[in-house]
């Protein structure tokens, strides 16, 4: 069942997975409110023990039509920084500080600020029919934002530039070759694939979750003279722990480990 101390969005726990769908019909798109409870959801999943993985996905036709440019047209410019303040920033930093792996599960159109939500997560598996843009620039006059940071990141700066330049979009298939999303599934199974893709990741020991994903983002700015030695830190203090202890044991005597998350 769904908290119901959201309202434009539903959260709801199932077998270790926190699902955060959001449901601002018709289009889901962003504003304050969706932002502030999305961050909500992420600190309450993060905090919640019984909770392993997060899994996003949107109701209705889509994952999000990015945010909402009425809502937008109400601000000056000292109240659209602070709006993006919030969204761009605000959410970048709680979904790389979360101490627990993020699937995003799109459908349909993903556009702009709905982009910035999927690729910050770790994982994406889409829909054959998911849609992805950035009409900023064609639209709207304006440059996209955290995208330019996170598309050259992820296809680098040639592949990049041609998706923001000239907004066009990139279907699913696509995007799994440019190797922006995980996988790409039937639009029928997308939610049994997110859930069997979660399903799996809740298996594993918490704290090796935790450490794993903090590792990802301490070598993404590492130069390489740095990642031979944060990685022997990393598995040395792993090795010490009562979970990795008990994924040995478990692993000599055939059976699954039982975590303690220490």
């Amino acid at each position: 069942m769904s908290d119901p101390s959201f309202t434009s969005l539903q959260y709801e726990i199932e077998a270790h997975t926190a699902k955060i769908i959001l449901d601002r019909p018709p289009a889901n798109l962003i504003d304050r409110d969706m932002t502030l409870e999305y961050h909500k959801a992420l600190r309450q999943a993060d905090a919640d023990p019984n909770v392993r993985v997060i899994v996003l996905a949107g109701n209705g036709p889509g994952l999000s039509g990015g945010v909402d440019l009425k809502y937008l047209e109400e601000f000056n410019s000292s109240e659209m920084k602070e709006f993006l303040r919030l969204f761009y920033v605000g959410t970048m930093d709680i979904v790389r500080g979360l101490s627990k792996p993020i699937i995003a599960a799109v459908h349909g159109y993903a556009r702009e600020g709905a982009c910035t939500l999927a690729f910050a997560c770790d994982m994406i598996i889409a829909a054959d029919d998911a849609d992805f843009g950035y009409p900023g620039v064609p639209n709207l006059a304006a440059p996209p934002g955290m995208h330019v940071w996170i598309l050259q990141r992820l296809i680098g700066r040639m592949k990049a530039s041609e998706l923001i330049f000239t907004g066009k979009s990139l279907g699913a298939a696509q995007a799994e070759r440019m190797g922006l999303i995980t996988k790409v599934v039937g639009a029928g199974s997308l939610m049994y694939e997110a859930e069997k893709m979660s399903g799996k990741i809740a298996e594993m020991s918490p704290l090796a979750l935790k450490r794993t994903r903090d590792l990802f983002y301490k070598m993404e700015d590492m130069n390489f003279q740095q990642v031979p030695e944060a990685a022997v830190d990393a598995l040395s203090s792993a090795f010490d722990s009562e979970d990795s202890k008990e994924a040995r044991k478990a692993y000599i005597e055939k059976r699954k480990p039982v975590w303690t998350g220490k």
